[in-house]
């Protein structure tokens, strides 16, 4: 009950205004400690299947949302417009500024590890630290460009792209490790992880070839109002039964997860999206909201404080942290204003799940000791508090035409999709004739007033409200 009150009162409590606001996921983890054990001790998920369970399942289920929020069509969109205009580069699209900035953070963190090694700093596990120290909490990035309406957009689309990369690529890499280091060679359990791309290739595969049958979309359409709702039913199956695969292959849950978002994002062909949007709102109105104020509560800040070698290692792993995103980010220059980079840069440093379980890992293996794994538990919790505000901070001064012309750029590609779906025909004489239509007090110009005008002058009221 208290998790579930918290969840509902954050949003309203949180400061929105012009000058400081501060993210809902921010507000989330911050109430969970305040109800914590390093707050009020109200609650507690220390040998709570309940709780261990939403905890688990909101990871996964944010895993879920961000593989379906990652829209592979807008991406070729915005790659074939960047690759159609001459005066544009190769550092001005998104399928290359992503992978690019990705291998540069891996390469510096590669080296930043190794150096702390050398120096002492840290005994073992270089290497795992540098998977580590990669990571992006994809699960931060997601709420903070959804809360700025800003997925949709080739600047979001960017840095989501970058933020998925670190976390898909880091997990698969410390899945291997931690399958190889044990035995210290590559074994036939590991590389069955594999088999979850096998999986992801027939699923859609099966997807595009079932949705193109007439019989069988009718009785999915029959079947998606009201009690059946059969395609939010599917989705969930599809979620829960590659959780499974990815466990059953000894491979991270939301691995496993993150693809079945993928393949719904694939084979949603309606422009609205609907069932997409039916599943965000399931999961960012309950299971995820839950994970952050877990998350929350979880953080044991006085064992931390106690801890003088984490203190020590602290303030060295936090200035890595944020070199090893900030650096490679000043590629985003290309395409980008200098608030938009350094905003991508910020929100890129932010860590949280996937950083605290890959230390678990480490720590379990015995790769690292206990004074880095608390010094990268407060890292994370110390850059996703404050990545978010930076961005916030930064993006809402970005340049206004920049963000404008994005908006118009959207709801021209709406505009024409709208057209291709009704398969609608109009020539060069009906689309002036329309336009002087609009033009009602015959000045060569269309403003704001006039279109409403006609709108709801002509159309029914429910169409106009539309409109």
């Amino acid at each position: 009950m208290l998790v579930m009150v918290a969840t509902f009162l954050v949003p309203i409590i949180l400061p929105r205004g012009k000058r400081f606001t501060v993210p809902i996921v921010v507000g989330e983890i911050i109430a969970g400690i305040i109800l914590g054990p390093s707050g009020l001790d109200l609650i507690s998920i220390e040998g709570d299947a309940v709780m261990n369970f939403l905890l688990e399942f909101g990871l996964a289920y944010l895993m879920f949302i961000a593989g379906m929020e990652i829209d592979f069509n807008a991406i070729a969109r915005i790659a074939k417009d960047s690759s159609n205009h001459k005066e544009k580069g190769l550092l001005q699209n998104p399928i290359f500024l992503g992978p690019f900035s990705f291998l540069l953070t891996l390469i510096l963190s590669t080296a930043c590890s190794f150096i702390l090694f050398k120096m002492g700093y840290i005994s073992d596990g270089w290497m795992i630290l540098a998977l580590i120290i990669s990571t992006t909490s994809l699960g931060v990035v997601l709420p903070v460009l959804k809360e700025k309406k800003m997925v949709d957009s080739p600047f979001g689309q960017t840095v989501l792209l970058t933020a998925l990369l670190a976390d898909f690529i880091t997990m698969l890499l410390i899945s291997i490790f931690a399958s190889y280091y044990p035995k210290g060679v590559l074994n036939i359990q590991m590389m069955l992880v594999f088999l979850l791309f096998f999986a992801f290739a027939f699923i859609y595969r099966t997807g595009k070839a079932l949705i193109k049958i007439k019989w069988v979309t009718q009785i999915i359409e029959e079947l998606s109002h009201a009690t059946a709702q059969i395609k939010l039913r599917a989705s969930l199956v599809l979620l829960i039964s590659f959780i499974v695969i990815a466990e059953v292959l000894e491979a991270e849950m939301i691995l496993g997860a993150f693809i079945a978002g993928t393949i719904i994002s694939l084979l949603t062909e309606a422009p609205d999206r609907r069932i997409e949007k039916e599943l965000e709102a399931f999961g960012f109105s309950f299971f995820i909201p839950i994970f952050f104020v877990l998350v929350g509560v979880g953080f044991n800040l006085p064992v931390l404080l106690e801890s003088s070698d984490a203190l020590l290692l602290v303030p060295i792993l936090l200035f890595i942290a944020i070199i090893v995103k900030m650096v490679p980010s000043l590629l985003f220059r290309f395409a980008f204003s200098w608030r938009e980079t350094f905003a991508a840069g910020s929100l890129l440093s932010a860590r949280l799940s996937l950083i605290i379980a890959a230390s678990a890992i480490g720590l379990k293996l015995m790769i690292i000791d206990d004074a880095t794994n608390s010094a990268i538990i407060l890292v994370a919790i110390t850059t996703v508090t404050i990545a978010p505000l930076l961005f916030n901070g930064l993006i809402k001064t970005a340049d206004k035409e920049h963000t404008l012309r994005e908006r118009g750029e959207r709801a021209y590609s709406d505009f024409i999709a709208l057209i291709r779906e009704h398969d609608l025909e109009m020539d060069r004489d009906a689309v002036k004739a329309m336009f002087e239509f609009f033009d009602t007090n015959h000045d060569g110009l269309i403003d704001i007033e006039e279109l409403a005008a006609v709108f709801e002058g002509k159309l029914p009221d429910a169409d106009s409200e539309i409109i």
